[in-house]
């Protein structure tokens, strides 16, 4: 059994008991990709991601060709990171639209 291990619940678990104000920008941006890389290593990416950009908010303004230019991000997770990055800011506006 390695260190890593049990990681992605580990996160999972102290994000339902203590929230996101717990977490460092790289954290919160991995437990994000673990959604749309399901069976991949998104530590080192997110590390990546936030060095490339600058900061959690900076990787969610980028554009789907910028964050494609990362490796290991393709089309399927650069649109969840957008996707994610406007349905936050539609509901912080308590938008509803037609769904």
């Amino acid at each position: 059994m390695s260190l890593h291990d049990g990681h992605r619940n580990r996160l999972r678990e102290r994000f339902l008991r203590d929230g996101l104000d717990t977490f460092d920008e790289h954290q919160a941006l991995e437990m994000l990709l673990f959604y749309a890389m399901p069976r991949k290593d998104t530590n080192a990416l997110a590390h990546e991601l936030i060095r490339r950009f600058g900061s959690l908010a900076s990787v969610l303004e980028a554009s789907i060709i910028e964050l494609q230019d990362v490796p290991g991000i393709g089309e399927q997770t650069a649109t969840f990171l957008k996707f994610s990055a406007a349905f936050s800011q539609d509901a912080q506006r308590g938008r509803t639209g037609n769904c």
